[in-house]
Order: structure tokens, then C-alpha cells, then sequence
């Protein structure tokens, strides 16, 4: 039985190799940030490849959607990713990882760090070109320090990002809170945008921005009071770094510019 699972993945993957559209694999794709890119890849053309613990989402809403059928869910822990098939990662145009979670300090550090380094060293290992990480706005203490596990994993994942993919290769996505559906206990549907698109509206706004970054508001506040950015913006603006050009400032690069996407530029995606 294992043996015909085997091979069926692997007529998948080289299903898709053999294909025009440009491989890309989601790793993390089957939760609440993943499957919105996993979504922005299929729009965009690309034959997507979703690789997480679980597989295939577990919130219906997502599973039976029209775009998770353009989807191959496969299965794979970030933590092994030395171990997984070399049809994982054969052929593929870009990686986009964006495991994470909360907890303790040591096991943010693990999940949120040492999860996406072993996920970028073996991707680069194995001659994947480009990759993408969803990390994280640095608000600054109180917050930082109270969540000192996850924004430490964080910058560990973007050090191996970066270590691997230089010269704009590598492009680290930066958000602040990320509002959308999130789907809990199976298919109970939690509206994070009930607060995250007023936030973004009205933060998001140029003349609140203005004041923010102007004198009057101290700087470790400004930090604070960045605007929320939708799911499908982070996708689109990852999707985009991923597979476009990379910007003419990276070029001849000797990998000391690295390129990262911050709130602004996210929000800068969100009407297309």
C-alpha cells in the first residue's frame, strides 16, 4: 500500500515537472496563511505542491474549494525535511514556507525557527532557485520580549533564508497581524477580519500613517501601530516576490542587500 502511494506522488510530481507552469511548493500550505498562498499560486499559473503534517486542509470550507482541486497535498514534517522524497523538491521554481506557531519559547523557537531553517538548507541543498519566508513585524518591547521564542525563530529562519538565497533570491515577507478566515476545531470559521480590516483601514490610511512616523508618536510606538494586512495581500505580495523579476537593485549583488517586503509594501498589493 505504502509502495503504491509512493508512486503515486511521484507520477504527480513529474506530472507537473513535465508541465510548462513553474513548480511551487507551499510549505505549510494547509493552514490559515499557507492555503491563501497556496490559492495566489494557482492563480497565478504555477503547479502548486502543498507539503505539511497534515496534508490536505482539514476545514472542509477549504478542502472543497475549487482551487485546493488544482492543489497536490502532500504530506511532510518541516522538522524532517532532509528525509522527504527527492520528488518534494525535484524541479521546483520556489519554495514558500511559512511554518509557525505559538506556544512556549522553546517550542516557538523550534516550530517558528529551526522548522524553516532545515526547510531553506535542504531546499537550496537539493537546487531549488528562489524561496520566500513569512516572518514577522518586529513590534519592539513589550511585545517582543513577551513572545521572545517566536521573533527569535523568526530571525533564525531568515538568517538561513538569506544564508541560501542572496542577490534577491530570497525575499523575506514581513507582516503585522494577518486577518481573514481562520478555521479552528475542523470547520469553525473565526473572523479575524472583524478586527483585523478595521485596524487596516484605519492605520493603513496615508494620513494616519503620516502622523504615526512624524514626531508627535514615540518610536517604540510606532512599531506598534502598524496597519493589519489581509491573507490574501500577504499571498499575493509573496506569490508575486516569488515568481516576478527580481528588482534591478539586487543585481550583481553580493548578498548583503536582503530582500525584505514589510507591512507597507504588503498593503501595496492588497487592491490587485
Amino acid at each position: 500500500r505504502e509502495d503504491k502511494k509512493t508512486n503515486m506522488v511521484g507520477r504527480a510530481l513529474c506530472s507537473a515537472a513535465a508541465s510548462s507552469a513553474a513548480k511551487v511548493v507551499v510549505v505549510g500550505g494547509s493552514g490559515f496563511v499557507g492555503s491563501a498562498l497556496c490559492k495566489a499560486a494557482v492563480a497565478r499559473g504555477a503547479d502548486v505542491f502543498s507539503v505539511s503534517r497534515g496534508g490536505k486542509p482539514g476545514a472542509k470550507q477549504l478542502a472543497d474549494s475549487s482551487w485546493a482541486r488544482e492543489v497536490t497535498w502532500l504530506k511532510g514534517d518541516a522538522l524532517n525535511a532532509s528525509d522527504w522524497p527527492e520528488e518534494y523538491l525535484d524541479g521546483v521554481a520556489g519554495v514558500i514556507s511559512c511554518v509557525g506557531s505559538f506556544g512556549g519559547h522553546d517550542f516557538m523557537r523550534k516550530v517558528c525557527g529551526e522548522a524553516n531553517v532545515r526547510v531553506f538548507d535542504e531546499a537550496k541543498r537539493r537546487g531549488v532557485a528562489r524561496a520566500v519566508f513569512i516572518s514577522a513585524h518586529d513590534y519592539g518591547p513589550p511585545l517582543r520580549d513577551l513572545l521572545k521564542g517566536y521573533f527569535d525563530g523568526k530571525l533564525m529562519a531568515e538568517e538561513a533564508l538569506f544564508r541560501n538565497f542572496s542577490g534577491g533570491t530570497g525575499t523575506s515577507v514581513r507582516p503585522g497581524m494577518v486577518h481573514g478566515t481562520r478555521y479552528v476545531a475542523g470547520s469553525l470559521p473565526v473572523p479575524l477580519s472583524a478586527v483585523g480590516k478595521p485596524l487596516e483601514l484605519v492605520l493603513g490610511n496615508q494620513v494616519v500613517r503620516a502622523a504615526v512616523e512624524g514626531t508627535i508618536v514615540p518610536g517604540a510606538l510606532q512599531r506598534l501601530l502598524v496597519p493589519a494586512v489581509s491573507a490574501d495581500a500577504v499571498a499575493q505580495a509573496s506569490v508575486d516576490a516569488l515568481m516576478g523579476p527580481i528588482p534591478a537593485e539586487f543585481e550583481d549583488d553580493a548578498g548583503n542587500h536582503r530582500r525584505v517586503l514589510g507591512v507597507w509594501d504588503i498593503l501595496s498589493h492588497r487592491d490587485r
